[in-house]
C-alpha cells in the first residue's frame, strides 16, 4: 500500500483525475480496475483521488488496460514520477494541517491568488517579525516557541513564489484595522 502524504501535489491531483477519466472512457468500473491490479477497489479510488502516491507498476498496468498508447503512457508515467516527488511544504507536516497543505500545494501552482483578510496582513505579505508577532499572539493556537519558529519559517518559504519568474498575480483585500492593530511594535508595523 502506498503511504499517504500530508497533502498531494497538484500534479498528483491532476493525474489522479486523468486516471479516473481514462478508466471511465475505457468503460471499466473501479472494481474491474482493482481486479487488474489485484488490489481492493479502495486502492484504485485512493489513486484516482490523489490520496496516495501513484505506484508506477500499477499505473503502467492500468494505462495498458485502458488502451492508452505506449507513447502517451510513457509521458503519463514521467509526469507521475515528477508528481510523486514530495512538495517542499511536506517537511512541515508536523505543524501544517492537512487542509492547509493542499492550499499551499495549489498556491504554488496558481497564476492568480485572491485573499481577504479582516484581521491581519495576509501571510504572503508579512515580514518575519510580523508573522512571529501574530503567532505569539496565539492566532494559530500553538504557542510553543519551536512551533512558532517553524510556522514563521513555513510562512517565509511560502513567499518564495512571489519572486520566482512565473510569480502569480495577487489581489489582497485587508480591513483597515489590520494595519492599525499593533503587532510586534511600531518598528515591526513600519517594516
Amino acid at each position: 500500500m502506498s503511504e499517504p502524504r500530508s497533502a498531494p501535489t497538484v500534479g498528483q491531483v491532476v493525474l489522479g483525475r486523468r486516471l479516473l477519466d481514462l478508466r471511465e472512457r475505457a468503460g471499466l468500473k473501479r472494481e474491474e480496475a482493482a481486479r487488474i491490479l489485484r488490489v481492493a477497489p479502495a486502492t484504485v479510488r485512493r489513486m484516482e483521488m490523489a490520496e496516495v502516491s501513484l505506484k508506477i507498476p500499477y499505473l503502467q498496468l492500468l494505462l495498458k488496460s485502458y488502451g492508452v498508447s505506449d507513447e502517451e503512457a510513457e509521458a503519463f508515467v514521467q509526469l507521475a514520477e515528477d508528481a510523486n516527488k514530495p512538495g517542499w511544504w511536506q517537511r512541515f507536516h508536523d505543524i501544517l494541517p492537512d487542509w492547509f497543505s493542499m492550499h499551499v500545494s495549489l498556491e504554488g501552482a496558481a497564476a492568480l491568488l485572491r485573499s481577504y483578510e479582516p484581521h491581519f496582513v495576509p501571510g504572503l505579505m508579512q515580514t518575519e517579525d510580523y508573522a512571529r508577532g501574530v503567532m505569539k499572539a496565539g492566532a494559530i493556537g500553538q504557542t510553543r516557541p519551536e512551533d512558532i519558529e517553524r510556522h514563521v519559517a513555513l510562512r517565509m518559504q511560502r513567499q518564495d513564489l512571489l519572486v520566482r519568474e512565473d510569480a502569480p498575480r495577487i489581489w489582497a483585500v485587508m480591513d483597515e484595522t489590520a494595519l492599525l492593530r499593533p503587532i510586534g511594535g511600531p518598528e515591526v508595523m513600519r517594516a
